[in-house]
């Protein structure tokens, strides 16, 4: 029989058994009671007892405190993430409108550089519809109720140049794209 620990300070050659064998087993084995082929003590005597117990209360409280502390420097890594996000974030939102600013003060379309492509998408008009009622029912769509048809609206507005009855033609805002290569996510 394997001589028994007289204190906790003792315990370490035990430890290194334990470790040496919880490096051996797969996950899933870690934290149950099947662990490791360590030879295990026979506790002779309340004071040995006493040892272990007392060994046991100090490692399940090292655990809750491996808990805490993990708990804590998540919250810590989560914060930093939220802050290094917002700082690349405005850097980025930043050199956008820079290179925004600087591709309308051109008047191109398209510019390729070096390190990216930036070209000007124009908006596509579209046809909001104010008042339904008021839309000639030529251009409506055949249901069981009538519904404006939007493309035919804004085709009479590009053949006759008039705003039909019942409508306004809206343009969507010009959209600058800038392309870097692979480095977009």
């Amino acid at each position: 029989m394997t001589e028994i620990p007289h204190s906790v300070e003792d315990f370490g050659q035990n430890y290194h058994d334990i470790d040496e064998s919880l490096n051996q087993l797969e996950a899933e084995v870690i934290g149950s009671h099947d662990q490791p082929d360590v030879e295990l003590v026979e506790i002779e005597g309340e004071s040995r007892a006493e040892d272990h117990l007392q060994a046991l209360a100090y490692h399940r409280n090292q655990l809750w405190k491996t808990f805490d502390h993990y708990e804590v420097e998540l919250g810590k890594i989560e914060a930093w993430r939220a802050t290094q996000e917002q700082r690349i974030s405005r850097r980025i939102a930043w050199h956008e409108r820079c290179l925004e600013a600087w591709f309308q003060s051109t008047g191109a379309k398209s510019a390729n550089l070096i390190h990216g492509k930036l070209k000007n998408i124009k908006g596509r008009e579209r046809v909001d519809i104010i008042d339904e009622d008021a839309i000639p029912a030529k251009y409506k769509n055949e249901t069981i109720t009538y519904a404006p048809d939007k493309k035919r609206i804004l085709a009479a507005l590009k053949e006759t140049g008039e705003i039909v009855e019942g409508t306004e033609v809206v343009r969507g805002e010009d959209k600058i794209v800038i392309d870097t290569p692979d480095g977009d996510q």
